[in-house]
């Protein structure tokens, strides 16, 4: 018996410590209201609105978030119950985000729901099960807890995609989410048991510490281990509908419910970046496995894939005339934008901290497309929704508090200051240069260009719902679904979007203590330094 054996038993007869619970408290949380939602709707008086079970889910969620900023500063410094889960300020921040950009979209929903016949308690159940399944997945520390927490986020929204029965879309949108989803699980399911046919293990950190051994030119797993990580990394690629696996995502968001389609947009792309940082940071050091910039390694898999996207997402943009498919390509333009990070903050292990302008970004673009597809949704009456530019036409001018969201919205999106969305892009691109100015990376600087370049096009679309809503004739009348709750959350989204882009010091602080504090993930010297300057600053500001 190896010593990797004798630890795995000795690990397996140690049972959880107490401490090791909390980890758990912001998914248990979320369980425990969707089983209550269970019994409580068990007992709903059929014919009478279900908006009570709306905003029942909101305030769970909105108690989950909480609890995770309450926990923020509790973390364990080894992965929790027997290696299966980090918990630490990098799961927290996720657990929040998704967590409040679920909420935002729940409280879109009821009118939508009510409008198309298909008021159901099991919309706020399925909705809950896969932000659980997100919390999961944002800790996970061994790939087998990660595809079970990938399914238990994925499952549901498959089934929440074709809600509307009676819209034919609503079930075509379903079907292929369904089945490319299945298709790419098994890709990432397949690479998984070939990273454990050649690592003899799962465990996210027990696969780096055998990766030396592995990529040997002696060895012949070292194979096995390419070809995993290749097969792991397209699972991912498809959850964030970057290219090339991106397809599924204008039929989907097309179809979809229109609230729905804003929590896939901000949360499925939140978590798989969780997840994604995680694996790949931890797991499949660069430098082992023939780094970047076209040694063909991890990082130019997502090189390609971040230039693909801003190209191809923001072209085919151009000549949408359906706002829900615009917004689906420019979603693709945006994993775009992110890759752009992921590439320039580990290309390097010094470069490390830079991830926090993923995060950053991640938070900027949830409540812009939150926002953008909650203003949507307030004017999804079934059979006379806004779905295509004219028929925006005058909207802005008839209904000003939708038309002045809706214009924040599609500004930050584009990048326009003082919003958020400028300061994302911003941090991004900046992440690049830098990254050009201590590596002479012309690959890097190309990719950069390229982002600013694809970002001038964006804003003529986005600028173009603006046009539409204020400057053109309406086409026809629409009848608004009037709604508190899309109100709130509209108008959440706005107040956010702004503030960050004005006062972003709290956002970029949050972003990178996340960054810092990620369990598992081998800092550099250039990291470990900043940690015990801030460590520092903080224990004077104590004592002041």
């Amino acid at each position: 018996m190896n010593m990797l054996s004798i630890i795995n038993v000795i690990a397996l007869l140690t049972p959880p410590q107490a401490a090791e619970y909390v980890a758990v408290v912001p998914v248990t949380i979320v369980v425990l209201v969707a089983v209550a939602f269970i019994l409580i709707d068990m007992f709903h008086r059929q014919g009478t609105p279900r908006n009570y079970l709306a905003y029942f889910s909101v305030i769970g969620l909105t108690v989950a978030a909480g609890s995770s900023w309450y926990l923020w500063d509790s973390g364990l410094e080894r992965a929790a119950f027997f290696g299966m889960l980090y918990f630490d300020q990098f799961s927290m921040f996720f657990s929040a985000l998704v967590c409040i950009a679920a909420a935002l979209a729940i409280l879109c929903s009821p009118p939508v729901l009510q409008s198309n016949r298909m008021d159901r308690g099991e919309y706020y159940l399925l909705i809950l099960l896969s932000v659980a399944g997100m919390i999961v997945m944002a800790a996970a520390a061994d790939l087998l807890t990660l595809f079970i927490a990938l399914e238990l986020m994925s499952i549901p929204i498959y089934v929440v995609a074709g809600f509307l029965r009676k819209d034919i879309r609503g079930a075509e949108a379903s079907m292929k989410y369904f089945i490319l989803g299945s298709i790419s699980a098994a890709l990432m399911l397949y690479g998984i048991a070939l990273i454990y046919g050649a690592a003899g293990t799962t465990n996210l950190e027990y696969i780096a510490n055998n990766l030396a051994y592995l990529t040997g030119a002696e060895h012949g797993g070292y194979g096995l281990v390419m070809l995993g990580m290749i097969l792991i990394m397209s699972g991912f690629i498809f959850k964030i509908a970057a290219v090339p696996f991106h397809t599924w995502a204008p039929d989907v968001y097309t179809g979809s419910p229109t609230p729905v389609v804003g929590f896939m947009a901000a949360g499925f792309k939140a978590i798989t970046f969780a997840a994604l940082l995680r694996v790949f940071l931890i797991a499949f050091p660069a430098e082992l496995l023939r780094g970047g910039f076209f040694g063909l390694g991890w990082i130019d898999i997502a090189f390609f894939a971040a230039f693909a996207s801003m190209v191809l997402g923001n072209l085919v943009a151009v000549v949408q005339d359906n706002v829900k498919r615009m917004l689906a390509y420019s979603s693709i333009a945006h994993a775009g934008y992110m890759l752009v990070g992921f590439v320039a903050a580990n290309s390097h292990p010094d470069f490390f901290l830079h991830n926090d302008a993923i995060l950053f970004y991640l938070v900027t673009y949830t409540f812009a497309v939150i926002g953008a597809f909650g203003v949507l949704a307030y004017f999804g009456r079934r059979g006379q929704a806004v779905e295509t530019y004219e028929d925006l036409g005058n909207l802005g001018l008839k209904h000003p508090f939708m038309g002045l969201v809706m214009g924040i919205c599609m500004l930050s999106a584009a990048g326009f200051p003082p919003t958020a969305g400028f300061l994302g892009k911003f941090y991004i691109f900046r992440s690049g240069v830098d990254v050009y100015a201590q590596t002479a990376e012309t690959a890097m600087l190309v990719l950069v260009v390229v982002g600013v370049v694809t970002s001038v096009v964006g804003a003529y679309y986005y600028l173009k719902v603006l046009v539409y809503m204020f400057m053109k004739p309406a086409k026809r009348e629409f009848v608004p679904l009037e709604h508190k709750g899309t109100r709130w959350a509209v108008a959440i989204c706005a107040i956010m979007t702004m503030y960050i882009g004005i006062l972003p010091a709290t956002a970029i602080d949050i972003s990178r203590d996340a960054v810092m504090d990620m369990r598992g993930a081998s800092h550099s010297e250039v990291v470990q330094q900043v940690i015990e300057e801030r460590q520092a600053e903080r224990s004077e500001d104590e004592e002041y």
